[in-house]
């Protein structure tokens, strides 16, 4: 056996060993893995073995397979499993790019490949797989938590949404959506503007045009965008704003590692400022309800903001739960509430306020809550 072999078993191993240990000694373990029912079979080369997760509990074979995998995952070449594996790959936009085989059971039941891997022997005939649905099914695998944790890095990237809620007020004698917006245009060294909304373009949006409300970034890291789009000016950065906000899209704007990433921006040094504006059906953050918990901390509320839910006017309709793309609402005893579990699900984005047809739901903010944004948003990124 080629010592490739040998260090590949010994590694693969030790990941199904690993993943014991990681359902006994994290946290939100068992929040993350809260209806997480999944059999996986993993692949590479002649090595086998499969995991079995079904809530908090967990089980792991090696050199077996198991019938009927939920999904398979894996690869022929045994130094990408090696550098896989040995946590080696760098970033998440790296690793899609390999020949990392992804095969899913769709809605259907049936195993297709995917786009998130580049999966061979699937039947074509057979419906597609979701990929965003199938990306928050992986990141719940112990095994992508480092991979993806370097390519958000919480620790650095740093993101907030602004309400465009009229009841908010202003801030600077202006709209407060539009006068945050336009502190950061005025501010900003450089501005580019993007042809297009990744996420609705690649969704096949119906509600919101793909083109019209294309995402935008600031600061002196837009020069080393290598990316559809070009130099704007502050004017057409403010006039994109304006009518994106009319048309009741959420500002979503900071620092964010992940598409400096996507966008090759690199080196990351914080001087790039991402700016999207997100419709409730095909925002990528959609997705992140189901996401672990450990990589929805980059996502933060605005300070001082808080939302609260009226009971006495409540009547438990749901509407504010369809809107809601953070999953940080519930019914409960008939009325909506905050999600009690986990009140961090909500971001305050007060698409909830805009839809309630009784007028249950309410959002405010402290006096300092811009300005305390403001200053936290400027200490993770520079865009001068």
């Amino acid at each position: 056996m080629q010592e490739t072999e040998l260090r590949v078993r010994a590694l693969f191993k030790k990941m199904l060993e690993d993943a014991a240990e990681y359902a006994r000694t994290y946290e939100y373990y068992a929040e993350d893995m809260k209806d997480f029912a999944e059999k996986v079979q993993w692949e590479f080369g002649p090595i086998r073995g499969y995991q079995i997760f079904k809530g908090t509990e967990y089980s792991f074979e090696i050199g077996e397979e198991i019938e009927d995998p939920d999904l398979v995952l894996g690869c022929s070449d045994l130094d990408l499993a090696r550098q896989f594996l040995s946590n080696e790959i760098e970033y998440w936009p790296d690793f899609v790019k390999t020949d990392f085989q992804v095969t899913a059971k769709n809605a259907e039941g049936v195993l297709v490949k995917s786009s998130v891997g580049k999966a061979t022997g699937a039947a074509p005939a057979a419906a597609p797989v979701n990929d965003r649905s199938l990306s928050m099914r992986l990141l719940r695998i112990p095994a992508f938590r480092p991979l993806m944790e370097r390519t958000a890095d919480p620790e650095h990237s740093n993101d907030v949404r602004i309400p465009i809620n009229e009841s908010l007020g202003t801030w600077q004698n202006q709209a407060m959506p539009l006068a945050v917006l336009e502190y950061f245009i005025n501010k900003a060294s450089h501005v580019y503007l993007m042809p297009n909304c990744p996420c609705r373009l690649v969704q096949q949006c119906q509600h919101y045009d793909h083109f019209k409300f294309g995402c935008m970034a600031l600061g002196k890291g837009v020069l080393r965008l290598d990316t559809h789009g070009g130099i704007g000016t502050k004017e057409e950065a403010m006039e994109r704003a304006r009518e994106a906000v009319e048309a009741g899209l959420v500002p979503s704007f900071g620092r964010l590692k992940s598409d400096t990433i996507l966008y090759k921006a690199l080196p990351e040094i914080g001087d790039l400022f991402h700016l999207c504006f997100c419709c409730p059906c095909c925002c990528v953050e959609g997705a992140f309800k189901d996401a672990p918990r450990y990589l929805r901390q980059y996502h933060v509320k605005m300070e001082g903001l808080s939302v609260t839910v009226d009971s006495e006017l409540c009547t438990g309709c749901g509407t504010c739960l369809d809107v809601c793309i953070f999953g940080g609402r519930e019914i409960v005893e008939g009325k909506a509430v905050v999600d009690r579990e986990d009140e961090e699900r909500c971001r305050g984005c007060g698409r909830c306020e805009r839809v309630c047809p009784t007028g249950a739901t309410s959002i405010a903010m402290e006096e300092t809550s811009v300005e305390r944004m403001i200053a936290r948003i400027e200490s993770h990124v520079d865009v001068t």
